[in-house]
């Protein structure tokens, strides 16, 4: 185990917080039903959380976080607005969106989750990584609770 590994794990983590945070605030701005919009704006506030717990946790090992999220990230939400549009802010659409980051999101938290490192570092990522699963669960309830297809 070596905090090097820990500190690798724990930016790549941080960038998928910060584009997950920044595909749910897009998300949100594209959603017209509030109860929606209200768990998308909550998903991005619980990933901008996440986020900096695990900056304080790369600087805690002596290492320097990653401030920033992805390009690619970018350019997703760019074409969650587009497709939304293009479909007349299909509610339905912008849930595909998100499920299909939320997807990576949890392959990425499974990655890090088989890193070996200090049990305090492994709690906080499988409890991240609970919380996700929430939030992936709350969002399907959502889709089947209002028919989002």
């Amino acid at each position: 185990m070596s905090d090097l590994d820990t500190i690798t794990a724990f930016n790549e983590l941080i960038e998928t917080s910060l584009d997950t945070e920044r595909g749910f605030r897009a998300a949100a701005e594209e959603a017209h039903h509030p109860e929606l919009k209200q768990m998308l704006q909550g998903c991005a506030r619980d990933s901008a959380h996440a986020a900096t717990e695990l900056q304080e946790a790369v600087r805690s090992l002596g290492g320097r976080p990653e401030e920033t999220g992805t390009t690619a990230s970018s350019l997703d939400r760019g074409w969650m607005h587009l497709k939304a549009l293009a479909l007349g802010r299909d509610e339905g659409a912008i849930l595909d969106e998100v499920e299909r980051f939320e997807h990576d999101a949890e392959r990425r938290y499974e990655h890090a989750l088989g890193v070996e490192m200090p049990q305090p570092m492994h709690a906080l990522v499988q409890r991240q990584y609970d919380s996700l699963l929430r939030h992936h669960q709350d969002l399907r309830g959502m889709r089947q609770r209002y028919a989002l297809h």
